[in-house]
């Protein structure tokens, strides 16, 4: 029989609007000489001494989202102001603009109902279980990451 409080994958809720005033400073601070390009959460939040699997659940607490927020906008500055090198910089597009991300799913959402609409005027039919795949597909990629 499990005896004693629950354990908890975060920290309270004090702790956690701490951790966020930190990460919001370590987004905004320059880079020192000598030191690695700050662009990453995982450098912060492994400094932290978190693990991805504590980190997924900070962002999804209220207490943190704000900072959190404010931290992707910070760091994803230095992806449009040429800090960081634009030949990668594209790739990161997704992850620091929610407005990108949202108007690519909507495209890609868009994309695939062309394509079954095409696939039911060639064959005559599409399946509900094609429909529902892509239903489904629409679902996950609306799921916060």
């Amino acid at each position: 029989m499990p005896v004693g409080r629950p354990r908890t994958a975060t920290p309270e809720k004090a702790e956690l609007i701490e951790l966020g005033k930190d990460l919001v400073r370590w987004a905004q601070a320059k880079q020192k000489e000598g030191e690695s390009l700050r662009v990453r959460f995982c450098d912060w939040y492994t400094e932290q001494g978190f693990i991805r699997k504590q980190w997924e659940h900070m962002r999804e607490k209220p207490e943190f989202q704000w900072y959190y927020e404010r931290a992707r906008t910070l760091l994803g500055l230095r992806y449009v102001d040429g800090t960081v090198n634009q030949s990668i910089a594209h790739r990161y597009l997704r992850i620091y603009d929610p407005e990108v991300r949202d108007a690519e799913d909507e495209d890609d959402k868009n994309a695939q109902l062309r394509k079954a609409a095409a696939l039911k005027g060639e064959n005559g039919t599409v399946t509900a279980l094609a429909l529902e795949i892509l239903n489904e597909v629409d679902r996950n990629k609306r799921k916060p990451k």
